[in-house]
């Protein structure tokens, strides 16, 4: 199976005032890839992995065309065979890891749950594993860590365990949802190399979501960039930064700080915010904000593939505003 996950069109809607959340949204995660989804906060990054991930919250819906993971088709399978594979097969980094980990539980009593649920493995046999787990996550003493409480722990350490939660069933797929958050560079660093690590030598399929285009530059084979629940531009990571096309990318882009700005040189910021509403759309929903909006962006907004490289964008798709 070279494409463990293949979805297309997904549309997520709030069922209780009709306000569409993201909008015709398609991707595919090849075996052996790390795919990385970028953008800013409200962007819907993290709501599209809930679909795979079968986490969506109550008030909220989806539709697609086309919603296949690891050859399973989700339009046509119920929520109990949904939850066998994600349980077996796909390993969930989350992203607060202070609310993931209960504090008032040792990390005993929490890391192996679900590798003796689906693998019908005794607790012995689970917090063995857990100590091999441990131990690839970086720790030199796992025992000790298995008899802590998540309080105990700093930040870091509680993402390396969570890792290790999420790799107790030798997973195809590992999702991890802001992974780096509130770390200091040098951890970010660390807990990168260690999903990349994981990807070289274990075989697992990547998914990163970061709203911080700098951090995944360097790990990620293919890179999405969202923007108020629609993919704008999707291309090879060496291609996006080569030759990004879409304005919002090269605007992320220009945010990622760099050694060479000069001492009175302003930061580039993008003015405005995510649109909230409205996200359905049929202009191009980053108009509003972008500094290289000029007539042709006045008209239904048109998307394009050239090889590898997607990008929805009428300027650059060589569409004229009436549409020829």
């Amino acid at each position: 199976m070279d494409k463990l996950i293949e979805i297309e069109n997904l549309t997520i809607t709030d069922k209780t005032n009709g306000r569409v959340i993201a909008s015709n949204i398609s991707f595919e995660l090849k075996k052996g890839e790390i795919l990385g989804f970028v953008g800013e906060s409200g962007s819907g990054k993290t709501l599209s992995m809930k679909t795979v991930v079968n986490l969506l919250p109550e008030n909220l819906v989806y539709t697609c065309d086309k919603f296949n993971v690891l050859g399973a088709d989700y339009m046509n399978i119920s929520d109990r065979e949904k939850k066998k594979i994600i349980g077996a097969n796909i390993g969930l980094v989350p992203q607060n890891t202070v609310f993931y980990l209960h504090p008032m539980f040792k990390i005993k009593s929490q890391i192996a749950d679900g590798y003796t649920l689906y693998n019908k493995k005794s607790k012995a046999e689970g917090l063995k594993r857990a100590e091999e787990k441990l131990n690839i996550v970086g720790f030199d003493n796992p025992k000790r860590i298995l008899e802590m409480y998540p309080w105990q722990l700093s930040g870091g350490m509680r993402q390396r365990v969570n890792i290790a939660m999420s790799l107790m069933n030798d997973p195809e797929i590992l999702i991890a949802d802001e992974p780096t958050t509130a770390l200091d560079s040098t951890l970010q660093a660390q807990v990168m190399e260690l999903f990349k690590r994981i990807n070289d030598e274990m075989g697992a399929s990547v998914v990163i979501i970061s709203h911080d285009l700098g951090v995944i530059k360097k790990y990620c084979h293919t890179i999405a960039v969202m923007y108020a629940g629609q993919i704008l531009e999707k291309a090879p990571a060496e291609e996006l930064f080569s030759n990004p096309i879409h304005p919002y990318t090269k605007a992320l882009i220009k945010v990622i700080p760099s050694l060479n700005i000069k001492r009175d040189e302003r930061l580039m910021e993008i003015p405005g915010f995510v649109p909230e509403k409205y996200r359905e759309r049929k202009e191009c929903i980053f108009k509003r904000r972008c500094i290289e909006k000029c007539e042709l962006c006045d008209g239904e907004v048109t998307e394009k593939t050239v090889g590898d490289h997607y990008f929805k964008c009428l300027k650059y798709c060589g569409v004229t505003s009436d549409g020829k």
